[in-house]
């Protein structure tokens, strides 16, 4: 199982550049030499966080990609959802019209759980938070 897909990865990485950058408009050309990108594929991905609102764009000469807004309120789960929906780490496999368990599953119970605490640790984190090598905070009482 992969958390997250390669044009997740690809992304977030893309993401980390542009904040990483003066706040001006970032040229593709100068992404896909640093994260060993081919430009076709730079951009499709872009041009999807874009379309998602994490990124505004500027055609023509002079033109890239910006953050839409700043990087600390720029989550993953925001990012991984523009590839991939919402995260999930499981589904049951027979769904609730065949298994009569669905409610009383113990190990759907335990994956929901364990599902719901990746959910809230990926919510926590941010753009800015990896630029800055920061793990997601920890929760109280752990």
């Amino acid at each position: 199982m992969k958390l997250l897909n390669k044009d997740a990865d690809y992304a977030i990485k893309a993401l980390i550049a542009i904040a990483a950058g003066d706040g001006g408009l970032t040229p593709v050309t100068a992404l896909e030499g640093p994260l060993g990108m081919p430009r076709p594929y730079l951009r499709k991905i872009l041009q999807a966080l874009a379309r998602g609102g994490i990124l505004r764009s500027a055609r023509g000469k002079g033109g890239g990609f910006v953050l839409a807004r700043p990087a600390a309120r720029i989550r993953l789960t925001e990012v991984i959802g523009v590839f991939q929906g919402p995260v999930r780490i499981h589904d049951c496999v027979f769904k609730a019209r065949l298994c009569p368990d669905v409610r009383t599953c113990p190990l759907r119970k335990a994956l929901d759980g364990l599902e719901a605490e990746l959910v809230a640790k990926l919510a926590a984190m941010t753009v800015a938070d990896l630029l800055a090598g920061k793990a997601a905070p920890a929760r109280a009482g752990k």
